[in-house]
């Protein structure tokens, strides 16, 4: 069998339920790490949206320091044929399906909505959403369709990244270049060379432009 918790997950057990067991496993199993992932999949496989995000309001409540491979899970999960597994087909009846399309985007987009608000990058977000509201039916189109995600999403992080340090040292010499010396300047002036230095152009490049990036 698994583990209570999850059962916990699927059944929508009430928070107070879902703390008792929380508490029990800090206290018994302090150093064991819970199987996120494979929860995660079987519960995308049973189809349960409100599993899934109350696993996910757990995790980050109270095991925020474990980590959790979405992509992998939204991989696997589409990779599975009928995408729920046998112990899956011994507590759910009949009718389930497994992971519907609506059930794979919101775990698309579940997993993440932390980093594309990272990025801040309005013009990354909306492309993103849109990628996910594009998820294909097809099991073999949903396994492309969340490596280009996770890939893009990467490389947006790297291209962030890499703007900050970028936009330091043009701004650096920007200010070298003013007719003023660098210490006789005003901080308003500093601040003018920075917004004039042009490294915000950088960032609007297009979120599915960024396959290659990095590689």
């Amino acid at each position: 069998g698994d583990l209570p918790i999850l059962y916990a997950f699927w059944g929508n057990a009430h928070r107070e339920v879902v703390q008792l067991l929380v508490e029990g496993h800090k206290s018994y199993f302090p150093d064991h790490a819970l199987g996120w992932g494979r929860m995660i999949v079987t519960l995308g496989g049973a189809d349960a949206r409100d599993g899934i995000q109350n696993l996910f309001d757990t995790q980050q409540n109270h095991f925020s320091d474990h980590n959790i491979n979405w992509e992998e899970c939204a991989v696997e999960l589409a990779r599975s044929e009928r995408a729920y597994t046998e112990r899956i087909q011994r507590y759910q009846s009949a009718r389930s399906k497994g992971a519907s399309t609506e059930t794979f985007i919101f775990l698309l987009r579940l997993g993440v909505a932390n980093r594309l608000e990272s990025l801040g990058v309005g013009k990354w977000q909306n492309e993103a959403e849109n990628l996910i509201n594009e998820c294909p039916d097809d099991r073999y189109f949903r396994v492309q369709q969340a490596r280009l995600l996770y890939s893009n999403l990467s490389s947006c992080e790297q291209l962030k990244e890499a703007t900050w340090l970028l936009e330091l040292a043009v701004w650096k010499a920007k200010i070298d270049e003013s007719s003023s010396n660098i210490h006789g300047q005003s901080g308003e002036e500093r601040n003018q060379c920075r917004i004039n230095c042009g490294v915000q152009q950088f960032l609007p490049i297009s979120f599915f432009s960024l396959a290659d990036v990095g590689k």
